[in-house]
């Protein structure tokens, strides 16, 4: 294969990659070398398992000529493989830390790999981006590309989040482009997003976390961090943090503890700002690489409003004809819908998601993996107008919709596999067998609207009794146990019990 120039590249054949899957195998049978660390990322280790991923796609791919993806990351694995080679022949710090970070990048390609030929088969073209307003901004910009030059992808996200030029520039490369191959993937681009979330503030967010804190730290390893927090030990609250190298698309943070410790953890289910701040109340997060003072992130708080997903009336019409309404959670059937899962899009409330999440991290609907989830407000139709600050997608132009705050995605899988799980299952009792009138007062008034309890019997406060809705008759419905919450005594959902 011919090297790649100006954005076309020649064909791949069988022969190269074979060429490729044996340099691999060289560098995985590397062993006792000092420059190499035992934790992860160890190079043999990760070249051993890149080389049998490459060897899986060669077996499932009967054409390699026209995977652009394939043809890239052959072309810089060749070079890369070449590197370590030579870097593991010299000796001395620099030599080291060049190494560490060549074995982070091949981390990062074989992650890379193995999100976009899962089992050796191609899914770079169905490859779903984890954040929504991420998402939507890729779909109408690339389609369903997979893999875009960076002048190219450079220009694009300039026209929605303007880019500065020079070392701003360099900077922003380096840090999305995490396997060094001069183009952004879809993978990488799901990677970025994720870190720096919010969409609505991006580049604003990348700019306070990783150009201007102290406490960043890029391309390091938990071995690393370790040994420069030993430099801080007695300096308790001292911390860094970093993208973790094992779970791409989360942050690891790396800290002093009073007792002289130095500990690391991935926070789950929170950003990076909600992370640090609750360590700092916390007295963990204090001082950035040892520095006297934290710097403000104010900026990251993005004081927006709760994103609004509308009801249309052909919901409002289906779970009225079911005795249900499109706002309640369809798991404890007793509170509103607050939280969208990612990257399903399904809606549920935030107590019965992290009851949930304790034993099982998929979506209870579609069992799709959860990546993250986002307060969301339910706005039923012609109930309630959207306050004047929220903004009014039908009056906007293309380019302001792509960062609005409204989303209506995923509309119809949500009705349909919703719907087959109401249909499907009886729903349970609510806790303590509250009444109507508790019901109601329970629910979260809407804005400029009467309390709930005034309005009068609608499809959406069903007249039903509650009695009458859970002894519904056996036949009409079936129990699928591993389908709901975990039976505990989990304070959003009391027990079931299977009727025979």
């Amino acid at each position: 294969m011919h090297a790649l120039h100006g954005g076309h590249s020649a064909s791949l054949d069988r022969k190269t990659m074979e060429r490729v899957i044996q340099k691999l195998d060289g560098l995985s049978r590397l062993s006792g070398i000092p420059q190499l660390q035992r934790s992860h990322p160890y190079l043999p280790d990760i070249t051993r398992d890149m080389k049998d991923h490459l060897r899986q796609i060669l077996d499932k791919t009967s054409d390699l000529s026209h995977n652009q993806y394939l043809q890239v990351t052959v072309n810089s694995l060749l070079s890369k493989t070449v590197q370590c080679a030579e870097m593991v022949k010299k000796e001395g710090a620099a030599a080291r830390r060049n190494l560490t970070k060549l074995s982070l990048i091949f981390s990062h390609i074989l992650s890379e790999l193995r999100a976009l030929f899962p089992g050796g088969r191609f899914q770079g073209k169905s490859y779903r981006i984890t954040k929504l307003e991420a998402s939507k901004f890729w779909g109408e910009t690339f389609g369903t590309r997979y893999l875009v030059r960076w002048e190219e992808f450079r220009n694009r996200l300039h026209s929605v989040h303007p880019i500065g030029d020079g070392p701003l520039e360099s900077a922003l490369r380096s840090t999305m482009d995490l396997t060094c191959n001069d183009y952004i993937s879809v993978f990488e681009f799901d990677i970025f997003s994720r870190l720096f979330q919010p969409w609505e503030t991006l580049l604003q967010n990348w700019m306070l976390l990783a150009v201007t804190h102290p406490g960043y730290m890029a391309f390091l390893t938990y071995d690393e961090v370790k040994e420069i927090l030993q430099g801080h030990i007695h300096k308790p609250g001292s911390y860094i943090f970093r993208l973790s190298c094992t779970h791409l698309g989360q942050w690891a943070i790396g800290y002093v503890t009073s007792g002289g410790n130095i500990l690391q953890t991935i926070p789950h289910n929170k950003s990076l700002y909600e992370a640090l701040k609750e360590g700092e109340r916390e007295c963990l997060y204090l001082y950035p690489n040892g520095l006297s003072s934290n710097p403000d992130l104010l900026a990251l708080t993005n004081p927006t409003l709760n994103t609004v997903v509308q009801v249309t009336p052909e919901q409002w019409e289906l779970y009225s004809d079911m005795e249900s309404t499109f706002e309640l959670c369809k798991i404890c059937a007793d509170k509103e819908k607050n939280t969208r899962i990612h990257p399903c899009g399904h809606l549920l409330c935030d107590m019965c998601l992290t009851a949930w999440q304790k034993s099982d991290n998929t979506c209870p609907f579609c069992r799709t993996k959860i990546t993250g989830r986002e307060e969301v407000h339910i706005a039923a139709p012609s109930e309630v107008e959207l306050p004047s600050s929220l903004p009014n997608t039908a009056d906007q132009s293309d380019n302001d919709n792509a960062a609005s705050n409204t989303w209506h995605g995923f509309t119809e899988n949500v009705d349909e596999e919703e719907a087959d799980w109401i249909r499907n299952r009886p729903l349970p009792p609510p806790p303590n067998a509250p009444s109507i009138s508790a019901h109601h007062s329970s629910a979260r008034a809407l804005p400029s609207t009467p309390s709930l309890d005034s309005l009068p019997s609608t499809p959406r406060t069903s007249s039903v009794p509650w009695a009458a809705r859970f002894s519904l008759p056996s036949q009409r419905v079936q129990l699928r146990a591993l389908d709901v919450i975990s039976r505990g005594t989990s304070p959003c959902r009391p027990p079931i019990t299977r009727r025979t």
